[in-house]
């Protein structure tokens, strides 16, 4: 089974419907530590585009499963986003919380991720809307406050 143009469209597609900023689940406390802002905004990159290629293998590999999808169906999106998506973002979220906060950000940092974490727990309930395309509206305000912050790499993608 080649990688056909088709099956490389309906991943873009659906990269670009479901691809969220960072993001995860749990508590959104953050840990201060002694990291820097720049050193923070830059490894915070870092997580996100690793968590970008990570969605991106996921998309594919879901994509190639027994046979090519060329237009995946909405319940197959459903479930990207639930098997795919949902997990990823939760795996970023963590790597987050590890940096530590740089002092004095922590309210910045906190809302950040507190945003994050309400935008997958709307997925995890209506991944359905991820797959509408309102990735934008459930994470669009985490992904204001890191691009107000500095952070570049997350965002909806």
């Amino acid at each position: 089974m080649g990688t056909g143009r088709g099956t490389f469209v309906a991943a873009a597609m659906i990269i670009a419907l479901v691809m969220v900023g960072c993001g995860g689940g749990g508590d959104s406390s953050t840990g201060t530590g002694s990291i820097s802002k720049a050193v923070f905004v830059k490894k915070v990159d870092a997580v996100c585009k690793g968590g970008t290629e990570r969605m991106q293998r996921a998309v594919l590999k879901f994509l190639k499963q027994g046979r090519e999808i060329k237009r995946p169906s909405t319940a197959q999106s459903v479930k990207l986003v639930g098997a795919v998506i949902v997990p990823s973002v939760q795996q970023e979220i963590r790597e987050i919380k590890a940096l530590g906060v740089p002092s004095g950000d922590e309210e910045k940092v906190d809302a950040m991720v507190g945003a994050l974490e309400e935008g997958v727990e709307t997925a995890e309930d209506d991944p359905e809307a991820v797959v509408k395309g309102s990735s934008d509206v459930i994470f669009g305000i985490a992904s204001r406050i890191a691009g107000e912050y500095g952070i570049t790499g997350c965002s909806v993608r």
